[in-house]
């Protein structure tokens, strides 16, 4: 999928057939800022030239070249190409599905619900950002390689990025207080994002006051219940953009108020209109 105005960001998106629950993408950013926001799949970002400064619940980081940086699933984030000037790089974005293909190859002694994870930071490694290039290059929809060489760059460089960071969901998750309450209302907001739903009947679910369930959520997550109920339902509107439907049939059918609030908090987040989402190409 791909932008065309020079004067807006460029992204490319597509799918490799030979990959298992990737997405690959390739961005050039100007003078940009991204609200804050999540994605529904771990995010692995490599620059190629510029730089972006990205901010999570973690703090504030600088991406350049030379770095690798990792956003988890439903991680919220903000940023902005640092210095206004440009950002370009290459990401991958790997859903359930291929985190669990990663699980089986590296780690098959992991449970199916406790896939490998690789926690969420700015890795300063030029040697796995150069591999991590490599093998997202080599995907290109542009370029004819063959689909040995495909998967040998691809699973050398998830074979490096494993090896060294990657930990299981179930470890990285034991250690965090009040997980599993969080988590519950964190599915119930994906289960129910359509409806206005209050703080009340969240605190009754988990059996939690108002305030101690906002704070913790706030702690586990990196902001509180309403605002993360809004970003599930940019996810779900990008997920019936990309299916064909127009930017008001979609505001209508995740719980905005109108057209007009969608596009105002889609661009902000992801850096384009609703409209020119619908627009691009299809992935394959």
């Amino acid at each position: 999928m791909q932008t065309s105005d020079k004067s807006e960001p460029e992204v490319v998106c597509w799918r490799d057939g030979a990959l298992d629950g990737a997405c690959l993408a390739t961005a050039r950013y100007g003078d940009h800022k991204f609200d804050r926001h999540l994605h529904d799949e771990l995010v692995i970002v490599m620059t190629e030239s510029g730089a972006g400064q990205c901010h999570t619940r973690a703090g504030s980081d600088v991406a350049g070249p030379g770095s690798v940086l990792v956003f988890g699933p439903g991680e919220y984030h903000s940023g902005e190409v640092w210095e206004g000037r440009e950002w370009i790089y290459r990401a991958i974005y790997l859903d359930m599905e291929g985190l669990g293909a990663l699980s089986a190859v590296f780690s098959p002694e992991s449970r199916a619900d406790s896939p490998l994870l690789i926690p969420p930071g700015l890795y300063q490694d030029p040697h796995l950002a150069g591999l991590l290039v490599k093998a997202h290059a080599s995907l290109d929809e542009q370029r004819a390689v063959s689909l040995l060489e495909r998967q040998a760059n691809w699973w050398g460089a998830m074979g490096m990025l494993v090896g060294r960071y990657g930990e299981s969901a179930q470890s990285y998750g034991e250690a965090r207080r009040e997980a599993h309450k969080m988590a519950q209302v964190r599915e119930y907001l994906e289960a129910n994002y359509e409806r206005d739903i209050s703080v009340d009947e969240l605190a009754e679910l988990v059996g939690l006051s108002r305030y101690y369930l906002t704070r913790a959520f706030c702690k586990e997550f990196g902001l509180p219940p309403h605002a993360y109920a809004t970003q599930v339902r940019l996810l779900a509107a990008k997920r019936l953009l990309a299916t064909g439907h127009n930017a008001a049939s979609a505001a209508a059918a995740v719980g905005f108020y109108d057209q007009s609030h969608l596009n105002r908090l889609f661009k902000r987040a992801y850096g384009i209109t609703p409209g020119k989402y619908a627009a691009m190409k299809p992935g394959h």
